[in-house]
């Protein structure tokens, strides 16, 4: 939508938040659903030294709406010289009634989230790095006698005696830093855990597993499901939300994983009963954008604008040299 929003911020006169993000989203990649993250909250003694035990469980809860207008991606001369701030943009999301009628966002299921504050961190994409398909069936296989079907957009099984649903093939992800997909199950569908394998086919052991709390998805709803991919300790493991729920996840890697090597299969561990489905669709390994708030710029009935700062991330070019 030309004109609405310049370079001085929004233009005077009335701003339909979501007619806007949903134009934008169309003709540009500043409208995206981005990932809203606030790390976990530590507990601090009589001294004010934090003591290591969790007071606040981390806050991860896709598909917020946002628009992003960069005023500077990346400077490369700050990053040499060691600066952690190499970025900055506006962005512009809903209002907060409206952001809390997300269902993640909802402070009748999730009672953590009062609003965005200052540091908190909106993850975008920067770009895909490699996209699963399932607009058909090519490459998936099961463990069972269930049925492989597609409508096009997405991949699906019908169960009968399988408790895996794979992904096989072999393609470069190194420069991915996050993994995403989006799954919806029916009848008693239980989301055990899923895995990607990196070095090694299905039968290996070189993979990185994620042990979610098992959960079943809200039958013939789609989940988004974004995580980390390799990155940060893998002790701290990550986070899957639905509806304001919190299940926490384990991380951890089978011997001779390689986050360099390729991507080999891309796994979902589910426990279910005959019949019931499970449905995958944009799997996707990609780079992101972190946006950290550092600054509350406007809010009014239709929107919120924050300025934020990006934050450097890993190098590929060094992590390959130095291993």
């Amino acid at each position: 939508m030309p004109g609405l929003i310049g370079s001085q911020g929004v233009r005077p006169g009335a701003l339909n938040m979501n007619r806007i993000f949903r134009a934008l989203r169309y003709r540009t990649e500043q409208a995206q659903y981005v990932t809203y993250h606030r790390p976990p909250i530590y507990g601090k003694d009589n001294y004010g030294v934090e003591t290591g035990l969790v007071s606040g469980s981390e806050l991860l809860m896709p598909d917020l709406p946002a628009i992003i207008r960069p005023t500077l991606t990346a400077d490369y001369q700050i990053q040499e010289g060691g600066g952690n701030i190499i970025g900055a943009a506006r962005v512009y999301t809903p209002n907060l009634a409206t952001i809390k009628n997300l269902p993640n966002f909802d402070q009748t299921n999730n009672t953590a989230f009062n609003e965005i504050e200052g540091w908190d961190r909106l993850i975008a994409k920067d770009r895909t790095i490699y996209s699963v398909p399932t607009s058909g069936t090519t490459g998936w296989i099961k463990n069972g006698s269930g049925v492989i079907s597609s409508d096009g957009e997405s991949v699906k099984l019908t169960v009968s005696g399988d408790s895996t649903f794979i992904w096989t093939g072999n393609v470069n992800t190194l420069e991915a830093d996050r993994l995403r997909f989006k799954i919806k199950g029916s009848g008693s569908i239980q989301l055990n855990a899923f895995r990607s394998y990196n070095g090694g086919d299905k039968d290996s052991t070189k993979y990185l597993d994620y042990d979610n709390a098992n959960f079943v998805p809200i039958d013939g709803t789609w989940l988004t499901v974004d995580v980390p991919f390799t990155t940060g300790s893998l002790s701290d493991g990550t986070s899957i939300y639905q509806t304001g729920s919190r299940y926490a996840v384990t991380t951890t890697t089978g011997s001779g994983f390689d986050v360099e090597a390729n991507t080999q299969g891309f796994q979902v561990t589910f426990s279910a009963d005959a019949s019931d489905t499970i449905q995958l669709k944009e799997v996707e390994y990609y780079k992101s954008l972190s946006w950290h708030v550092h600054s509350l710029k406007d809010m009014t009935d239709g929107y919120i604008i924050f300025n934020c700062v990006r934050t450097t991330g890993r190098r590929d070019s060094l992590r390959r040299a130095y291993g």
